[in-house]
């Protein structure tokens, strides 16, 4: 038996904060290999989730009737050079991020692991979610200056 499993100690080193806003956040550091399950969640994205996103991206693109700069090709519309299909996909993967990141921080009482993207959303604006992003990341993925300064 691990000195680390009777103390509970390897839990707790893994526990980061960092503040944002006034706020104190903890965040749960992961192993490599839970942080490669996340990854790969995050960019595995389900082919109907993009086709159900791209369909409503292109029906608000289209109701107008304004096709300058619109192209449609087989299964995709093409506006000033972008693909709406990637920019839909693109799009669910930073929600998948957001979930993802959010999964890691500590509640005081309760668990994160069900919370969705809406739920996220309908409580912070986009701009507070990729402040969350970055602070989480720092935390869990600290960079070359980060780390020196340890």
């Amino acid at each position: 038996m691990s000195i680390f499993s009777t103390l509970n100690i390897k839990d707790s080193i893994r526990i980061k904060t960092f503040d944002l806003h006034d706020h104190t956040f903890k965040v749960r550091v992961p192993l490599s290999g839970e942080l490669d399950a996340i990854n790969n969640r995050i960019m595995e994205v389900p082919q109907a989730d993009i086709d159900a996103r791209f369909g409503e991206l292109r029906d608000k693109l289209l109701v107008d009737g304004q096709t300058e700069g619109v192209e449609k090709t087989g299964d995709d519309v093409i506006i000033d050079g972008l693909s709406v299909r990637q920019i839909a996909q693109t799009g669910l993967r930073m929600e998948r991020k957001v979930v993802e990141y959010f999964k890691l921080l500590v509640p005081e009482n309760g668990s994160l692991a069900e919370i969705s993207y809406n739920e996220i959303n309908a409580e912070f604006p986009m701009q507070i979610q990729f402040e969350f992003l970055d602070k989480i990341s720092e935390v869990i993925q600290p960079n070359y200056t980060s780390a020196k300064k340890n």
